[in-house]
């Protein structure tokens, strides 16, 4: 088994962009043991570190035994995304447990992680599955044991599993798949959508106003969905009146990839016309299928007789690609690509050789997948506002995917005197898609004169001719006998002749033709488009047409897009000899090349009742979501000239309209506005639009912090946002983009994925870190420096920093006030407590906060009286902003002691560890910027100092060092037991490469600390690799 390590700087690349690190790192130590996780690994010895580099005061010890080995993951279970061949599988908690011999747990794959992953247990090898089936519930398996190739890697700070297993052991998944098992049903909640308008209007002697509200509320308790639709109407002399739009309960069924609806529903149209039905209706869901396998497309079939590469193109476009074993190969989950257009599939062998075949595809509705099934079963009441007696009502649909090229379906029809058959097929040709099927329906209608006994023929058509790249896209034509009575018709003909009036009221269609065509007439061409139908009745006299002809286009002036469109339609009425034609044109140009520039449109409408009418209007938006927008507008017409304008506000909780208007003798006005309202587990949440599934944001303390998934959508006082907007049963990102929150929050993570379930509400939790940033100089009793390197924890016993040069503390999400415990070893004497307290938020004008005190014994502030003793301890208060890094090193002087450098500037002078190896070209090592990356890195000011360097072993393992250091600051200095590589009262930053070399002397005089190059004296034969906390960015050349 293979696994592999993960170094820290890998994975803070990796890591999602959280508003700005806190994560200071205080020294190259710190830099170097703070990787987030790794995999136990064999293949690559262990380098410990050896404490006798860091500077450490005479006869004081520093407990670095955390850091020795890397980072190991203690034993535990934790809650993990997994991933597995960088596909999300879902949140999970993945047990690590201790190993005899290791200083880091590892991962426990048993069984139920097993299935989870979607290995194929039938290809496993015969030890595998024995293995598999000789581990009890819970027991581990060898992950090596599966296969040799498999491997893990845990990034402990995003909790992120990733398990990489060889494709031939793992279960073939259509794209876009993800498990029912990972299908969120939400948390139980409150929804309340709302749309509310109000029109005033006068002139001409009247006055009036009329007013209209929509509802849409919801009530969702685990996965049964409340929703009722209704509005209330108000206008002047007419009164109030109310309208009970929809009232059902719904529930998904996983297992039948089919909805539950109990009340109000429509059905689906697919097969018969739609209409609507109180009752009980079980449908099927496509969007329970994985992306993949929605809509039409044919399976792909054909022989490989090498390890091959399939490519699949439609119209020169390449819409999928693999790789297939020799043998035969079936390819079943291309993507639905609207109407069709066929399908060039070339296989390209091992050898280079290529072959290719047509496979047709063309697309009406009716047609599915091999294999597919949709059902739709309704039982109930008719539901129609025209029809005022409720016939009880029964119908099933079916349709089956039986090859590529057929589809079969029928249904049928139980009503309150109607009953009607269907049959039909669909078939995908390479002359395009043909759908036809036949009704049969027999209805008693009473006091009718006509036959109620008849057929109705149904033809379509769909074809894409890309050789013209013309779309036909909708061709069909009906047929209805004198006898046949829709379901529709059937029920108004009863309910007319109930009422005692004349069923022959009703109007019939005999024949209807509808036709859209698209053609597109090159890159710069534009596009051409015609939409025409036509009907006549049985009934009636005369025929009803409606019919468009179009043509649109952009071209480029003064490099700006410029668009224009013309059309010309006909309406004709012939039943009651109504006819009238129309000619549109319009030029939109912007005005400026900002995409947010405003659009300017004129208009000019002839129409053959009214004459010539001319409109020009100006549009823009602004705000940096375009939040605001606006449009102003005048227009003529014979006998008449108005003007007016309007604007919409889209904040985070509601969306706020008004117009107005005005005209030769009339004016008009108008307001709205439309939210929504949502209650859930954490309270009370407003949003500015709801859709069917939604999400509702946590992240605490994170107020102003903007949603990308919706615009303009951001997080609220109390930590909440609603995305308006999920896709259900398909993977959802939410990203969070921090900036703007404030400065004493942090965000553990800023992207969540989530695969709601249709109609649920679920909470996506963004982890936040509540608290003040710090940087704190605290010292011992005694005055001396803390140990570099000591951890911090806070009085809850979390780890939030370590000791930096000359006793420098940065730490995060800290209270205001408190106790911070400092400790460098296993001895009473090796901790101490840090009483801080710190200014307010208002004086650290947006920087971190500063503060100085004293690290006295433990205990002292750890009770009441102890509490006063400690307040009472002179502790230095400040609030400093705290200057660049780079800012002060570019006056050419050391940074002051406020000065704390950036993680990203800690970062760039920080070698990651390296195994000790030798290189066999003769180099020699030119240390050319040795940057102080700490404030009081060097002595004290104009103190001369002198480093000498002399190395006199190499071995290949590191305790075997031995450098003979020879440093004065001007003062004698005690004898050092270890010997570092460099060796004074402040901790010196680790050189990377260690020199073999002459002496290098270095002289300071330039006050606070400011380290002049380092220049080796001859070039050195050798070097090696030592692993060692770098903060010097080196440069390398023979003979330099």
């Amino acid at each position: 088994m293979r696994t592999r390590e993960q170094s820290t700087f890998a994975c803070e690349s990796s890591r999602p962009a959280v508003r700005r690190s806190h994560a200071l790192m205080l020294g190259a130590l710190a830099a170097s043991v703070s990787a987030v996780g790794h995999a136990q690994t064999s293949t690559v010895p262990d380098v410990r570190f050896n404490d006798d580099f860091l500077m450490k005061p005479r006869g004081r010890n520093i407990d670095i035994s955390r850091f020795e080995r890397g980072n190991p993951i203690p034993a535990g279970d934790y809650p993990v995304d997994i991933y597995v061949n960088g596909n999300w599988n879902g949140k999970g908690l993945m047990r690590f447990i201790a190993q005899e011999g290791k200083d880091s747990a590892v991962p426990c794959f048993d069984k139920a992680l097993l299935q989870r992953l979607g290995l194929n247990f039938d290809v496993l090898s015969d030890a595998a599955r024995a293995e598999i089936q000789r581990a009890g519930a819970g027991e581990c398996v060898d992950l090596a044991v599966i296969s040799e190739s498999a491997s893990y890697q845990f990034d402990l700070s995003d909790l992120r599993f990733d398990v990489s297993l060889p494709q031939a052991i793992v279960l073939r998944a259509p794209r876009g798949y993800v498990s029912p098992e990972l299908w969120d049903e939400g948390v139980p909640s409150a929804t309340l959508g709302y749309n509310a308008s109000t029109f005033h209007y006068s002139g001409h002697g009247n006055s009036g106003t009329q007013s209209f509200i929509a509802l849409n509320a919801g009530v969702n308790i685990g996965s049964w969905h409340f929703r009722q639709q209704s509005s209330l109407q108000q206008a002047t002399g007419r009164g109030t009146s109310y309208q009970d739009i929809a009232t059902y309960l719904q529930h998904d069924i996983p297992s039948l990839k089919s909805q539950l609806i109990l009340g109000d529903s429509y059905t689906d149209g697919a097969v018969f016309d739609s209409i609507g039905v109180r009752g009980v209706q079980l449908v099927t869901d496509d969007r329970m299928l994985p992306d993949s396998l929605r809509g039409y497309a044919p399976v792909i079939r054909g022989i490989a007789t090498s390890n091959a590469r399939v490519t699949v193109t439609q119209n020169g476009n390449r819409l999928y690609e693999t790789v297939v074993a020799p043998g035969a190969f079936e390819i079943n989950d291309l993507y639905a690509t609207g109407y069709g257009g066929n399908l060039l599939v070339t296989v390209t062998e091992a050898d280079g050789s290529q072959h290719s075949y047509t496979v047709p595809y063309a697309s009406v509705t009716q047609l599915l997948r091999p294999g597919a099934t949709r059902y739709n079963l309704i039982g109930g009441v008719i539901r129609d506002a025209q029809i005022d007696h409720h016939n009880a009502l029964v119908q099933g649909t079916i349709q089956r995917g039986i090859s590529n090229a057929v589809t079969g379906y029928a249904g049928t029809i139980l009503a309150d005197g109607y009953i009607a058959g269907l049959v039909g097929a669909a078939f995908n040709t390479p002359f395009g898609a043909l759908s036809a099927d036949v009704t049969e329906a027999q209805a008693s209608v009473p006091h009718s004169h006509q036959g109620t006994t008849g057929q109705s023929f149904r033809i379509g058509y769909s074809k894409f001719m890309p050789q013209t790249d013309t779309n036909l896209a909708v061709a069909a034509y009906r047929y209805s006998s004198s006898g046949f009575w829709t379901l529709r018709d059937a029920m108004l003909g009863r309910d007319s002749s109930l009422s005692g009036q004349d069923p022959a009221r009703v109007d019939r269609q005999r024949n209807q033709i509808q036709v859209t065509l698209n053609q597109s007439l090159g890159e710069r061409g534009g596009n051409l488009y015609v939409v025409g139908s036509t009907a006549d009745y049985w009934n009636r006299h005369g025929t009803m047409t409606q019919f468009q002809l179009g043509y649109n286009n952009t071209v480029r002036l003064f490099e700006m897009p410029v668009s224009y469109n013309l059309s010309m339609g006909r309406q004709s009425n012939g039943v009651y000899g109504q006819t009238s034609n129309q000619v549109y044109a319009s030029v939109s140009v912007p005005l400026g090349k900002s995409p947010r520039a405003p659009q300017l449109t004129t208009s000019v409408v002839h129409d053959s009742s009214s004459g010539w009418s001319e409109q020009a209007m100006l549009t823009g938006s602004a705000g940096v979501d375009s939040q605001f927008s606006y449009g102003v507008f005048g227009s003529h017409m014979p006998g008449s000239t108005m003007g007016g304008g309007n604007a919409q506000y889209r904040s985070p909780y509601a969306t706020f309209s008004g117009s107005a208007s005005g005209g030769s003798g009339y004016a008009q006005a108008s307001a709205g506005i439309q939210g929504a309202i949502v209650a859930h587990p954490g309270g009370v949440t407003l949003a500015n639009y709801l859709g069917d599934t939604i999400a509702v944001v946590e992240a605490k303390g994170a107020e102003g912090a903007r949603i990308t998934n919706g615009s303009g959508v951001r997080i609220d006082s109390r930590g909440y946002a609603v995305v308006p907007y999920l896709a259900p049963y398909s993977l959802n990102t939410v990203d969070i983009d921090p900036k703007g929150i404030p400065l004493d929050v942090e965000f553990k993570a800023t992207s969540q994925q989530v695969a709601p379930r249709a109609n649920s509400v679920v909470m996506v939790r963004f982890p936040t870190v509540i608290g003040r940033s710090a940087v704190i100089s605290t010292k011992l009793p005694n005055g001396a420096s803390l140990p570099f390197g000591a951890t911090v924890t806070d009085e809850k016993g979390n780890a939030v920093g370590a000791i930096g040069q000359n006793s420098q503390l940065f730490v995060s999400g800290i209270a205001d006030e408190g106790t911070l415990v400092a400790k460098w070893g296993s001895e009473a004497d090796q901790t101490c407590e840090i009483a801080y307290r710190l200014p307010p938020k208002s004086e650290d004008r947006g920087a971190y906060a500063h503060a100085t005190g004293v690290c006295g014994d433990v205990g002292i502030a750890s009770n009441g009286a102890s509490k006063q003793a400690a307040a009472s301890k002179p502790v230095a208060v400040e609030s400093k902003r705290v200057a660049a890094m780079d800012g002060a090193q570019s006056a050419g002087h050391a940074p002051s002691a406020s000065v704390v450098p950036s993680a990203q500037e800690a970062a760039r002078h920080t070698m990651p560890a390296a195994p000790v190896e030798p290189v066999a070209a003769a180099t020699a090592i030119r240390p050319v910027a040795l940057l102080p990356t700490f404030p009081t890195l060097a002595p004290a000011a104009n103190a001369p100092l002198r480093v000498s360097t002399e190395i006199v072993k190499r071995t290949s393992v590191w305790d075997d060092w031995q450098p003979k250091p020879a440093i004065s600051t001007g003062e004698s200095q005690p004898p050092v037991d270890a010997t570092p590589v460099v060796s004074t009262s402040y901790v010196a930053p680790a050189i990377e490469e260690a020199v073999a070399a002459n002496v290098a002397t270095t002289d300071q005089t330039d006050g606070a600390g400011r380290l002049l190059q380092l220049m080796s004296a001859a070039p050195v034969t050798t070097k090696a690799r030592v692993s060692t906390l770098s903060m010097v960015s080196m440069e390398s050349g023979a003979g330099q």
